[in-house]
């Protein structure tokens, strides 16, 4: 070959090495400008919502989050933290170097003293220590873990995220797949608290009979990290407005007057949102511990008139559904062991198990929901009113009015099926659009005078766009107790094990009340658990070793001898 032609050769391949090059280094260019992501997870469990991509773009100051969900755990908190690690790696796709991160263990390397002190310290800032089982060599053995982390703002405040959803009563592999589910939601709320520091003001309405705020423990508790919450007796206000921006009813048991009446319309009218829960009959579970029947009796609220004025009609009944929870029930069995009682589960069409299906930002990823004694609603023909079905029962169900003998032992009979006719009875309803107030027309010169002196406000009779929920069953707030008093979380009913979506749907409905829809949006999001089938496992297992191990070995072999004839057949025409 010729110096010529080598030289020529030389250069062509410099050439081509200079083109590769630069292409390369362009794409690397380009690369660094734009971000591709592609999500083929079913669950999109690693797309965040657009309402959180926007929040992440207009950080103005630097956030620093440090996770203590590391070192030696068992494999579901593993897949936590990955999880965690995961979606902090898209968040900062978004909010650039505004966000860092790092995870620490805070217990490793410290003597007991150390790690007391510590903890301590952890708890005092708002998160929750859990012990677990970590499997060794040739023992089992507890550690305390801390499954949370701290967000840090460019002010120096720390707001802390546990991020394992800790509910009473929910199964652990539960528990960790709800807390995957939830990261989004826990990180883009925090953040969102120093972004807007000033909370919406939520308060639980006192004075008219309500059972006990522990009664209502889990979802106080919950409202409190994300509302300033508080409760309000009306007779001790004058302007309900400048107390609160939420109002919850939950189950009054006496009457109301016209002057709480009226505050309730004026607040209504002055842009005030109403959470609704409200028994029309009196039939509780405690009275049936006592004796097996009970005579179920009107309320008698004086709300009805309110009620119809905003374009909805509280029965005064209830509802009987077969899609329903269990009660127990004591059975005869002589053959039990020292003559010990036995109860059985029986089906109880008065605890209906109501599952939406209306696509709604309230029901968005919203499961079953768990009522007690519960009422429906009618809606009323009202101008300038939008109204939403949220729940309603079954197809097989009917309603019973009051007054009506409630007795658990006709549970024991197989239920008359073509009794239960009737379908899609309204028992949660949302109602939109202006309200006319239900003193409209009744008001004097007079009076409106000393409204107008007094509170210092006039008297309104049409609200501007307002919206308010209204639920047909007092107890849809209700937590249950153990035996030694303890509370469950909100939605976990305990002769069965099962947990129902009382809680996400109570606390959507009041973000939807307060237009904090990307909230929803975040709540909702689900991550669904693929658990491997353990007894094929065991069935497969040596078929899958030889495949996993085989395969690759004989791809190696195979174009291994492929190059090699190939390279024989090349330099043997040499």
């Amino acid at each position: 070959m010729s110096n010529t032609k080598r030289k020529s050769n030389k250069q062509s391949v410099l050439f081509r090495l200079v083109v590769v090059i630069g292409i390369i280094v362009l794409l690397n260019l380009i690369a660094s400008r734009l971000v591709f992501r592609f999500d083929l997870t079913s669950d999109k469990r690693f797309t965040i919502s657009e309402k959180t991509k926007e929040m992440l773009r207009n950080l103005k100051d630097g956030v620093f989050v440090k996770i203590y969900l590391t070192g030696d755990m068992p494999a579901g908190f593993k897949r936590l933290a990955n999880s965690t690690r995961d979606l902090l790696d898209e968040m900062k796709i978004y909010a650039g170097a505004n966000l860092q991160y790092e995870f620490e263990d805070p217990l490793e390397g410290k003597t007991e003293k150390e790690k007391k002190e510590i903890l301590q310290e952890l708890v005092e800032n708002g998160l929750e220590p859990t012990n677990v089982t970590v499997k060794g060599e040739d023992e089992y053995s507890q550690k305390l873990i801390v499954p949370g982390a701290i967000v840090y703002f460019h002010s120096g405040i720390g707001v802390p995220v546990n991020l394992l959803n800790n509910e009473s009563g929910m199964k652990s592999q539960l528990a960790l797949n709800n807390s995957e589910a939830q990261l989004e939601y826990k990180f883009s709320s925090a953040i969102k608290t120093q972004l807007s520091p000033t909370k919406i003001r939520v308060a639980f309405l006192r004075g008219h009979g309500e059972k006990e705020l522990s009664y209502l423990y889990d979802f106080v508790k919950t409202l409190t990290s994300f509302y300033e919450a508080d409760t309000i007796i009306l007779n001790s206000v004058l302007d309900v407005k400048k107390k609160t921006d939420v109002l919850i009813i939950a189950q009054p048991t006496r009457p109301f007057n016209e002057q709480d009446k009226f505050k309730i319309d004026q607040f209504v009218m002055n842009g005030g949102k109403i959470l609704w829960m409200l028994d029309a009959v009196n039939a509780t579970l405690d009275s049936l511990t006592q004796k097996p029947a009970m005579l179920a009796t009107d309320y008698s609220l004086n709300l009805d008139d309110q009620l119809f004025t905003y374009g909805i009609r509280l029965n005064a009944g209830l509802l009987m559904d077969l899609a329903c929870n269990p009660v127990p029930l004591l059975v005869q069995n002589n053959s039990s062991a020292n003559n010990q009682p036995q109860f059985n589960l029986f089906p109880c069409p008065f605890f209906p198990v109501l599952s939406p299906d209306v696509v709604h930002p309230i029901t968005y990823g919203i499961d079953a929901v768990s009522t007690l004694f519960t009422s429906t609603l009618d809606t009323v023909a009202t101008i300038g009113l939008k109204k939403t079905v949220l729940l309603h029962s079954s197809k097989y169900s009917k309603q019973v009015f009051a007054p009506y003998m409630v007795d658990m032992r006709e549970l024991r009979k197989e239920p008359d099926i073509n009794s239960y006719s009737k379908k899609n009875y309204p028992v949660a309803v949302l109602l939109e659009g202006k309200f006319k107030s239900l003193y409209q027309n009744r008001m004097t010169d007079e009076l409106q005078t000393v409204l107008r002196d007094s509170l210092k406000t006039p008297f309104k009779e049409l609200s501007s766009e307002n919206s308010m929920v209204v639920i047909a069953d007092g107890d849809m707030a209700n937590n249950e107790f153990s035996n030694k008093g303890q509370p469950f979380s909100l939605g976990y009913y305990k002769y069965t094990g099962d947990y129902f979506n009382n809680k996400n749907f109570l606390l959507n409905c009041i973000d939807y009340l307060t237009n904090n829809l990307n909230v929803i949006e975040t709540r909702g999001k689900q991550v669904k658990l693929r658990l491997l089938d353990t007894q094929k496992v065991k069935a497969e297992k040596l078929k899958w070793q030889s495949i996993n191990i085989g395969i690759p070995i004989f791809i190696i072999l195979f174009f291994g001898t492929l190059f090699f004839i190939v390279r024989i057949k090349k330099y043997s025409r040499l």
